[in-house]
């Protein structure tokens, strides 16, 4: 078990990133049914900055100081009791808490293993955003084989990855993107490409079933 002290980036209150700082803080100790990660990478989310300004205080307030991240990749250092699966040393990455410090303590249903072919440090750019844009996909829109749905923000990370989950599923995929975006997303699998900022493309668009929006506001009104 590794005992002692690591470096994390502590928040010290709400701000912008001069509340962030970067010390020395406690190696946290891993529960029953808990494992504790040696940091590899991390990546930031937009969850990240807007709890750092404090515009999520009323659904999810910080106490101070407090650890951000969502997004890490490391090896596995330390197994609580109870803890099957997996090995100290095993290559991880997941969506956790608290990531942004050397040691992080997490939930083995919080993690995976990292796949051969995917190199560490790109592997902590994943779990957040793969996980979105599935979900996006198989709990909100649930797709019937056949059915149409636009994907708006469609070269985006969540954008892709609802792309390709709303394709394995069967459904019929347009993706809306920027005009300057379509050569890039003719690259995505997608049935149809659409340019969300141009009216005539909006114009033309079929009747959908659904709209997975990743963009919000002007677009999705535009659209709806």
């Amino acid at each position: 078990m590794t005992q002692g002290m690591m470096k994390a980036v502590l928040l010290h209150g709400y701000g912008d990133v001069d509340q962030l700082s970067y010390e020395d803080a406690p190696v946290p100790q891993p529960a029953a049914g808990e494992l504790l990660v040696k940091t590899i990478a991390v990546s930031i989310n937009p969850i990240d900055f807007k709890l750092r300004r404090g515009d999520l205080k009323g659904r999810m307030p910080l106490k101070f100081p407090a650890i951000l991240g969502r997004d890490l990749s490391g090896e596995v250092a330390a197994l609580g009791d109870g803890v099957a699966g997996f090995k100290v040393g095993d290559p991880v990455f997941g969506l956790v808490n608290r990531s942004y410090a050397e040691y992080v303590v997490c939930k083995p249903e919080d993690l995976a293993r990292i796949p051969d072919n995917v190199d560490p440090i790109e592997a902590a750019a994943l779990p957040l955003v793969l996980l979105t844009g599935s979900q996006v996909i198989e709990l909100g829109v649930r797709p019937s084989r056949g059915e149409t749905v636009l994907v708006t923000g469609a070269v985006g990370g969540v954008g892709r990855t609802a792309i390709h989950v709303a394709k394995q599923h069967g459904a019929r995929v347009i993706a809306g993107v920027r005009a300057s975006q379509k050569a890039e997303a003719a690259t995505l699998g997608a049935d149809a490409i659409v340019a969300l900022d141009d009216e005539a493309e909006i114009d033309g668009l079929p009747e959908l079933d659904a709209v997975a929006d990743m963009v919000g506001h002007q677009a999705i009104d535009r659209i709806l």
